[in-house]
């Protein structure tokens, strides 16, 4: 789909703008917070991606063949949110913070494993896998509060001269209108 910088795809609503994705890897958006529409202070690195929803169907035919077509249509587009002081940090906090139990899920089935080997006891494996798993399943609940924080979803297009774009879903209206500007 493609729409021009600053357009808006039908049905979006005032809340959504489209940018090139060198801009948003780059940094080159104003300095107006995509939340609140403040002065930004602090840029948020996010990352968003795309991939077809008919890609999923390659499942039925191939592992190979869903891996193929995932390889040749996902696209990736890493860059920086301009927003202000606090909700950068309050994002980073939970983005950490669901970082760090991933990593301690993980020590926990290690240890669960390496206990169950050694000692033969059944109860601190289980009690390592009951852990690790509660750690993962709290990670995944601060990953979704993190996005949750922000508000903001991403998507990213390619139209058919190759131009990568990203299409940002519940910015703030003054961030919009300080896009559209930057292109005029």
């Amino acid at each position: 789909m493609y729409a021009p910088q600053g357009a808006v795809p039908p049905g979006w609503g005032p809340n959504a703008v489209v940018i090139t994705a060198a801009d948003f890897e780059n940094g080159r958006l104003p300095a107006i917070c995509a939340v609140t529409g403040a002065a930004a202070s602090a840029n948020l690195v996010r990352r968003y991606s795309t991939t077809p929803g008919w890609v999923g169907c390659m499942f039925f035919i191939s592992w190979a063949a869903l891996a193929v077509a995932y390889l040749f249509t996902h696209q990736r587009v890493t860059g920086r949110l301009p927003v202000i002081a606090s909700i950068a940090a309050h994002v980073d906090r939970l983005h950490r913070t669901g970082s760090r139990l991933f990593a301690a899920g993980l020590v926990a089935w290690l240890l669960a494993a390496v206990l169950g080997l050694a000692a033969g006891g059944t109860v601190a494996a289980t009690t390592g896998l009951t852990l690790g798993a509660l750690a993962f399943a709290v990670s995944i609940a601060t990953r979704v509060m993190e996005s949750f924080a922000l508000g903001i979803r991403g998507r990213v297009t390619k139209d058919g001269f190759g131009t990568r774009r990203v299409q940002l879903r519940g910015v703030h209206p003054a961030f919009v209108q300080a896009v559209a500007n930057t292109r005029r």
